[in-house]
């Protein structure tokens, strides 16, 4: 198999990580199902989700693109693929959040730490880089790619 090959691979893997993940974090009774969350925080909820599925999509469009140039495309899809790792690591910095709800630390566990979303953030980073540093071109076809 070769490297850009190997480096789509694993941008696909990504998209669909930020198109399931939300939804395996997010779809239980700590974030959407909390009967403590009022309706509008559920409604950003349903936003951070569906905002994912879209960057995914919008990641594997690039991806896998067969026209435009080949280096743009695959920033447009790393970009996209790690929009959403990235917002989710910038919500530490904004006044009064927290990783978790304080109902549901664990002993031991403090609403100031940092989550193990932190964990997910920088692995998928580390895949995005490699995943575009594989499928980079570098044979000087950058151009117009009909053919891989």
């Amino acid at each position: 198999m070769n490297k850009p090959l190997i480096g789509r691979i694993l941008l696909t893997i990504n998209a669909a990580g930020i198109a399931v993940g939300g939804f395996i974090a997010d779809w239980t009774p700590t974030h959407i199902f909390n009967p403590h969350w009022p309706p509008h925080a559920k409604f950003h909820d349903g936003q951070t989700l569906s905002f994912g599925v879209l960057l995914a999509a919008f990641s594997l469009f690039f991806t896998w693109r067969r026209r435009g140039d080949r280096q743009t495309n695959i920033l447009a899809a790393a970009l996209a693929g790690g929009a959403t790792l990235w917002a989710q690591a910038g919500a530490y910095l904004f006044p009064g959040v927290a990783w978790t709800d304080a109902e549901f630390l664990k002993p031991g566990q403090h609403l100031d730490d940092l989550g193990p979303q932190v964990l997910f953030e920088l692995a998928g980073t580390i895949v995005i880089l490699l995943a575009a540093w594989l499928a980079w071109p570098r044979d000087g076809r950058a151009g117009n790619s009909g053919s891989r």
